[in-house]
């Protein structure tokens, strides 16, 4: 049936009216106002030491500001200038790279990744002949990367060149679940590589990042200021936070998790995003792109994988989790490293996004936040009583936080038992061919570790089997000793991988 304007007019007032319990939808200022309240409390209280928030609407930045310190060492504040750490958000970027590359005819969703990476061996298992690109996209690949995913996130012990021949190491996981991890986010960066001599890197600079104006996101670290770099926080025993050191070289900002960038330029990833590919006034990228890398590939098949905080998923995209805000269509991708927290999330029918970044605390917040404007956009009127309940719930679960750090420090101080063996023992270069080479010397008395571009204190786990604790971005880790009845160890075990002293140079 035909509809007259007047017909149309009703029907779009009719769509615009209040459901029950629901207010007219707030203009902007109120939005940003009570945004920016609930953000300073948050910070005010203690809960996070920097927050970062942008919130997107009707096609323009209606919000963006950040609290707190970005280095709390140095008295740094965050600011408009602060650039954060994406993390896995990092795979929405790499993942509409490959729909750019799709929508312009150079491959396909469906191509099968041999042919793509012709000269990469796999493992006979894992029978690659039979997997798509769409699969290494979407998680479901089934095949473990841990070799792969260890350098390319935390150490950099092996270089990305090498890549291709750790590939052939990865063998296939026992379940054909879909299994979230960033292995096909790095075979995704490979076959960019083929197609684009520049590399990933710099493809993603000039084709992604370039038209939509993101003149502050980075996929190094070189050549940028670190003091503008949010830094990682932990609690210490007073209840302060305090620095952890910032990881992330040039070799571990992968295509899976390797980006810095301010709230202005992820602000306007979700407008180009969420308004298909148009962003002020202009056509930046073609609406088939946008929507390709929007478009369901592969459903969860994990109930604990289907919600995540108060957001529900249905499944992944080309970089993208796609699932729902209290019925609405909602487009996300999250990330975390060590202490540090990204949110970045739009509702593509109702036309508002948000970004939220944070360096420490209970990273709930960040979800907490992007919730409460959506509930506030949709007019929701206990919007401001739900995020009260939801911050009264994280505040618990900060005070807990805070007791279970200071239990860890305690039972931490308490394993510092001297060693039967000098400590001399413990020193020298570890080597696996997979994984690199882990060095343990004597600094002032005191064992330290690096491995790639990892580093830090050894700290005693168990001296009665002369055991050794290090910490990798946040997670502790036993080292086992081969030791000799006298002399230096001859091999050391982390997990289940040993690596052997390397013979003197």
């Amino acid at each position: 049936m035909r509809m007259t304007i007047p017909l149309i007019l009703a029907a779009l007032v009719s769509a615009q009216a209040p459901a029950k319990g629901q207010t007219a939808r707030p203009d902007a200022a109120t939005i940003a106002r009570l945004v920016d309240s609930l953000s300073a409390k948050a910070v005010a209280e203690g809960l996070a030491p920097a927050l970062g928030v942008a919130i997107t609407m009707d096609g323009r930045i209606i919000y963006a500001k950040s609290h707190g310190m970005a280095d709390a060492s140095r008295n740094i504040p965050a600011d408009d200038r602060t650039l954060w750490y994406l993390a896995s958000t990092t795979k929405a970027f790499t993942g509409f790279g490959i729909s750019l590359l799709s929508q312009r005819g150079l491959l396909a969703f469906d191509t099968p990744i041999t042919k793509l990476l012709p000269r990469v061996k796999w493992n006979a298992e894992v029978h690659a002949d039979s997997l798509t690109l769409a699969q290494f996209l979407s998680h479901t690949h089934h095949i473990n990367d841990q070799v792969i995913v260890q350098s390319a996130a935390f150490t950099g012990a092996i270089p990305e060149r090498q890549w291709p021949d750790l590939i052939q190491l990865a063998r296939r996981h026992s379940t054909n679940d879909l299994i979230y991890s960033n292995f096909g986010y790095n075979v995704a960066a490979m076959v960019i590589d083929v197609l684009r001599p520049e590399g990933w890197r710099k493809f993603l600079d000039t084709d992604v990042h370039g038209p939509v104006g993101m003149r502050d996101t980075y996929t190094r670290i070189t050549g940028v200021d670190e003091k503008r770099i949010a830094k990682p926080h932990r609690f210490s025993p007073d209840g302060k936070f305090i620095v952890e050191p910032f990881f992330k070289t040039d070799v571990t900002m992968n295509s899976a998790g390797g980006h810095i960038s301010t709230l202005r330029d992820l602000a306007r990833w979700t407008i180009v995003q969420m308004d298909s590919g148009m962003i002020d006034g202009r056509r930046v990228f073609p609406a088939e792109a946008v929507a390709l890398s929007h478009r369901l590939l592969a459903k969860h098949t994990r109930d604990q994988s289907k919600r995540f905080a108060f957001f529900d998923r249905e499944g992944w995209a080309a970089g993208w989790d796609i699932g729902t805000y209290e019925g609405e269509r909602m487009v996300s991708r999250f990330g975390s490293y060590g202490n540090t927290r990204s949110h970045l999330s739009f509702l593509p029918n109702r036309r508002i996004g948000a970004v939220v970044m944070s360096t420490g605390g209970i990273s709930a917040l960040t979800d907490i936040v992007a919730a409460f404007a959506y509930d506030l956009e949709a007019g929701r009127a206990d919007a401001r009583e739900r995020a009260e309940s939801r911050m009264s719930t994280l505040r618990t679960q900060f005070e807990n936080s805070k007791r279970s750090v200071a239990r860890g420090d305690s039972v931490r101080i308490e394993r510092q038992r001297p060693l039967a063996r000098p400590l001399a023992d413990f020193t020298g270069a570890f080597e696996h061919p997979d994984y690199g080479r882990i060095v343990l010397s004597l600094v002032n008395g005191r064992l330290e570790y690096r491995w790639g571009g990892l580093y830090g204190p050894v700290e005693i786990f168990d001296a009665s089997k002369n055991q050794l604790r290090v910490d990798f971005v946040g997670n502790g880790s036993v080292l086992s000793f081969a030791l000799p009845e006298t002399g230096p160890a001859t091999a050391l075990e982390l997990g289940n991988i040993k690596f052997n002293r390397a013979p003197p140079p």
